[in-house]
């Protein structure tokens, strides 16, 4: 039970993705000025995220899988979880900084637009889904639990597709609630998208917080541990 829990926590930190908010919330803004539908491009985009997830996932699991010593090593190295620390105090400071702009949240971001241009709606998400995961903490914790978990491999599989799922639940939720907003109510729609925005990026900064705080209170338990048996 406590690896479910631990796998569905890492998945739903992981969710919470504010420049695939964003783009979303950009693709309904568009849709709703050009009278366009808004729902088949966003499931795609957000299907995209997914594949680029699941993408990521798999070649994540295969390497730690076959590196799996080398892994478990770095458990009982106290330099490894030094840096593990040091990484743990980054994150929490990063959470504790105020965000100077909104930049990052943006539609027109440099990287949503380019690759949204050269390569259409599908090809962002898988992009966008493959960066985001890339660069997140609990997505890489995740990984490592499947991974050194004993499980057969469809079960590994399985738990992938489980953590992909539980990842882009604010997306689809998202998606939904925009779809049922009248093309009409345009003004009222952004007003409450930036407000869903900046409820996001006050939830994205707790959840930097819990993970920041958790890398560095692990790492640090885990060193006075290695001491202690190194004396």
């Amino acid at each position: 039970m406590q690896y479910y829990l631990s796998l569905l926590g890492f998945a739903a930190i992981d969710s919470a993705n504010l420049l695939a908010f964003a783009v979303i919330a950009g693709l309904w803004l568009t849709a709703a000025s050009r009278q366009e539908p808004f729902a088949r491009k966003a499931a795609q985009f957000t299907g995209g995220a997914f594949c680029g997830i699941i993408l990521l996932s798999l070649v994540s699991v295969w390497v730690i899988g076959n590196n799996e010593e080398f892994v478990r090593s770095l458990f009982c190295n106290i330099w490894a979880m030094v840096v593990i620390a040091v990484i743990g105090l980054v994150i929490t400071v990063l959470g504790l900084k105020k965000p100077a702009e909104k930049a990052e949240e943006k539609v027109e971001s440099p990287i949503a637009q380019n690759v949204l241009q050269r390569f259409g709606i599908m090809a962002t998400g898988i992009v966008l889904g493959i960066i985001q995961s890339g660069t997140s903490a609990p997505f890489a914790g995740g990984m490592v639990l499947i991974s050194l978990h004993h499980n057969p491999t469809w079960v590994k599989l399985l738990h992938i597709v489980m953590f992909a799922i539980v990842a882009i639940i604010p997306s689809v939720v998202l998606i939904i609630t925009l779809a049922r907003v009248p093309s009409g109510r345009v003004a009222a729609a952004t007003k409450r998208i930036d407000r869903f925005l900046s409820f996001g990026r006050v939830a994205g900064r707790i959840l930097t917080l819990v993970v920041g705080i958790a890398l560095l209170v692990a790492a640090a338990v885990r060193i006075v541990q290695l001491s202690g048996v190194l004396q």
